[in-house]
């Protein structure tokens, strides 16, 4: 089975493996569906990591 992480961003679900879209922040990688929410994970992580960050569409 596929292992799944989410987006930080907008929440989509994205496949590990073979991800092509990933960051590393804190000792940790997040994964993307797409250059666009990479960058902007980049411009301001703690903005993406924060308890009440609603991922957006």
């Amino acid at each position: 089975m596929a292992r799944i992480e989410k987006d930080p961003v907008c929440g989509m679900e994205v496949e590990v493996e073979g991800a092509r879209w990933t960051s590393e922040y804190r000792g940790r990688t997040y994964y993307f569906c797409g250059k666009g929410c990479k960058l902007e994970f980049e411009e301001d992580p703690e903005k993406y990591l924060a308890p009440d960050y609603v991922p957006h569409m």
